[in-house]
C-alpha cells in the first residue's frame, strides 16, 4: 500500500474547498434578489406615463390602503384598494360568512345600494400567487393561484422590477420577450419595517 503524497492531498483539499465556496457563492447570488425582494411593502403611488414621457399619478388607488408581500419562499399576495374602501361598512366578518344573512341583506337593499356595493367590491384588486425571480433580467413571475377577479385565476404575469432605496418599483412586462409591455404604468411600493 502506498502512502498518498501530501502535496496531492493538499491540492485536492484546496480544490474541494474552492468548489464548495464557489457553489455557495453561485447559489447565494442566484437567490440574492429573491432575498432582497422578501418583505411587506405599502403602495406609495401608481403612475402612468403620457405620450411626452411625463409621469402622472393614477387616481384609482390614490389614498387607498394597498400592500404587496413576498415571503422569500416563493409565495406572494397583493391587495390594491381605492380611498374609502376600508370605510365601506357592508357586513361584519361573521355575517359575511353566513350565506343566509348575506341573502337577507342583499334582498333588503335598494338598487342604488346594490350598485354601490358592486362598485365598491369590484374596486378591490387582490391575488395570491407563487412567484419566481429571474435575477439576470430583473423579472419576477407571479403564477396566480386565486384572485378577486375570477378570470385571472391560474394565469401568469411578469413584472420587471428595480429598487430605489427601500422602494420596490414594478412594471408590467411581456411574458414572451421579457421586454416592458406597459411602460406607461409603474407601481412604487415602500418597504414596511
Amino acid at each position: 500500500m502506498t502512502i498518498p503524497d501530501f502535496k496531492n492531498v493538499k491540492c485536492i483539499t484546496i480544490l474541494f474547498v474552492t468548489l464548495l465556496f464557489l457553489t455557495s457563492c453561485l447559489n447565494q447570488s442566484k437567490n440574492s434578489k429573491e432575498v432582497l425582494l422578501a418583505g411587506m411593502y405599502k403602495l406609495w403611488i401608481i403612475e402612468n406615463q403620457d405620450s411626452t414621457g411625463v409621469w402622472h399619478e393614477d387616481s384609482w388607488a390614490k389614498g387607498g390602503e394597498s400592500y404587496i408581500i413576498y415571503d422569500g419562499l416563493g409565495h406572494m399576495a397583493v391587495q390594491i384598494t381605492p380611498k374609502g374602501y376600508k370605510d365601506f361598512k357592508w357586513l361584519g366578518e361573521l355575517e359575511s360568512i353566513n350565506q343566509n344573512f348575506v341573502k337577507q341583506k342583499v334582498d333588503s337593499m335598494s338598487l342604488q345600494d346594490l350598485k354601490a356595493a358592486v362598485m365598491n367590491f369590484s374596486s378591490n384588486y387582490v391575488y395570491v400567487a407563487d412567484y419566481s425571480v429571474n435575477d439576470t433580467a430583473n423579472i419576477i413571475t407571479h403564477k396566480r393561484i386565486s384572485s378577486s377577479i375570477p378570470s385571472i385565476w391560474g394565469t401568469n404575469v411578469k413584472r420587471a422590477f428595480t429598487f430605489s432605496g427601500d422602494t420596490l418599483i414594478l412594471l408590467a412586462s411581456n411574458k414572451s420577450s421579457l421586454k416592458v409591455l406597459n411602460v406607461n404604468r409603474r407601481l412604487k411600493w415602500v418597504r414596511q419595517k
